[in-house]
């Protein structure tokens, strides 16, 4: 092992889902990367939820996807997962309109009324029925909706003249979805976490919604109606997934498959002295790690 790797603890180690279900009342998935991967669900995913409904046990899915919660709930059903499989879903664009639309803290209430975001046609189902009106010029813009970028292949450079534009005017920005990137059936995507990140990089003001902050985690625990120490969390992403488990004092499960896997996996297993190499990083500790999804 590296003289830098962590140690490995028994207890980190787990084979499957099977055994751990029964030292957590209640259960939280993520989706990228841990039920599909922008194709098929994963059979362990589907095995998973099956094996825990089947118990009773309550499963919220979490996803920093910017859409509505129904947008994820029927794309869940087209790739065949029923309904009856999960309680609820929980996403951070979900969660960013009922922050805009309640005005729960001060710092929306006090927004603004015209708003300015990168993809009005690719991500538009945050404002419709709020106070906020679309404005497509930014410098009549109050705030800035951050869903992600207009162009599914875009990269952050595109968007730097409006980025410093924003800064330089003081403008806000909401982020709907804190995910720098993700892998799509093996190709890294750009999301709206890293257009968020370069913006506080010169100086601008965000606000996130979703992983890996605490609020979202804690939604879920009060949807779920549990205590947060009774609950697990399972994702493939160490900074925001674990790392919005432990913010919330939760447990979690890092699975090695998935962002991570050019680091953690060797021929489909899990490399332990590479996991130890990683695991010795400054980040979240992840309370179990399992090289993939599966009861």
């Amino acid at each position: 092992m590296p003289e830098n790797a962590a140690p490995i603890r028994a207890e980190l180690l787990a084979d499957g889902v099977s055994g751990l279900a029964d030292r957590y009342e209640g259960w939280i998935l993520d989706v990228w990367g841990t039920i599909y991967d922008g194709g098929a669900v994963f059979e362990g995913a589907r095995a998973v939820l099956q094996h825990l409904a089947a118990r009773g046990v309550p499963v919220a899915i979490m996803s920093n996807s910017p859409r509505q919660p129904a947008v994820v709930e029927d794309r869940l059903t087209g790739l065949g997962v029923a309904r009856d499989l999960y309680s609820v879903v929980i996403t951070s664009g979900g969660e960013a309109r009922r922050y805009l639309t309640r005005g729960t803290d001060d710092f929306h209430a006090r927004l603004g009324a015209v708003v300015y975001t990168f993809a009005p046609e690719r991500f538009g189902d945050i404002l419709p029925g709020t106070r906020f009106t679309l404005t497509d010029s930014l410098e009549e813009a109050d705030w800035i909706l951050n869903a992600g970028p207009a162009g599914e292949f875009d990269q952050v450079d595109v968007y730097e003249d409006r980025l410093a534009a924003g800064v330089a005017r003081g403008v806000p920005m909401i982020c709907a979805n804190p995910d720098l990137a993700v892998y799509d059936q093996g190709r890294l995507k750009v999301h709206a976490g890293a257009l968020a990140a370069r913006y506080e990089a010169l100086g601008g003001v965000v606000r996130y919604h979703g992983k890996p902050h605490a609020p979202v985690f804690l939604r879920a625990a009060d949807l779920l109606g549990l205590p947060r120490d009774r609950l697990i969390m399972v994702g493939d992403n160490r900074d925001t997934d674990i790392a919005g488990a432990e913010a919330a004092g939760m447990a979690s499960l890092l699975l090695a498959d998935g962002i991570h896997h050019e680091r953690l996996l060797k021929d489909g297993a899990l490399d332990r002295a590479a996991l130890g190499a990683f695991l010795a990083e400054p980040g979240a500790a992840p309370t179990h790690v399992a090289a993939r999804l599966s009861w």
